[in-house]
């Protein structure tokens, strides 16, 4: 990981002309916290706090990826995501008395995001403080996430819910031991049910 402040990187990034994307891309994936193997981002996207952002293996990021935070996010292996993605960590406190909102640095809830593996994110999906998005989830284009969605759901909407699971039972019980996830049959289906009972 380079060191480098995230003011500094930003501008770095918006000082180099778009025929330089591969220094860009270059800079942006060494400034990261912690980056795996075969990580690729689309064109004109932006990581700032950069040095909170951990991402796994073979992860694919579309065009036009925001991920702005002032805390941890974490991704893990084999998660793709469509173009204009935006994740926003952190918060404001709004019940400051006494100095705008701009200028307090202190309260708000601020909750890591996490994005385990083999997630799928649609076009156009805002992503807020907090969430853990579940193994194997899809979250369907245009959605805002704002809450915390299972493993291996289909979810969508604003805000996203889950509206299904991906796999009948037998099938689900045979990915997992085929992945060998971390999950088993029943931790899926306890969790699928305590959501969708939201």
């Amino acid at each position: 990981m380079i060191q480098i402040s995230p003011n500094k990187l930003s501008y770095i990034n918006r000082s180099l002309p778009n025929f330089l994307w591969v220094l860009k891309w270059f800079i942006i994936k060494l400034s990261l916290k912690k980056v795996g193997k075969n990580f690729k981002f689309g064109y004109n996207s932006e990581f700032s706090d950069h040095r909170l952002i951990e991402i796994g293996d073979n992860v694919f990021m579309g065009q036009h990826t925001i991920i702005n935070t002032t805390v941890p996010v974490k991704i893990g292996n084999n998660v793709m995501f469509g173009p204009r993605v935006t994740i926003m960590g952190g918060d404001h406190n709004i019940s400051f008395v006494g100095l705008p909102m701009r200028f307090v640095k202190e309260g708000g809830k601020n909750i890591p995001i996490i994005i385990e593996d083999d997630v799928w994110i649609g076009t156009n999906v805002t992503i807020l403080k907090g969430v853990k998005i579940g193994e194997g989830a899809v979250i369907g284009a245009g959605s805002i996430v704002t809450k915390s969605l299972p493993p291996f759901s289909i979810c969508f909407g604003n805000p996203c819910k889950p509206t299904r699971l991906r796999f009948s039972e037998r099938e689900l019980e045979l990915h997992l031991k085929k992945t060998n996830s971390d999950y088993n049959l029943n931790q899926v289906l306890d969790l699928y049910n305590s959501f969708a009972k939201k």
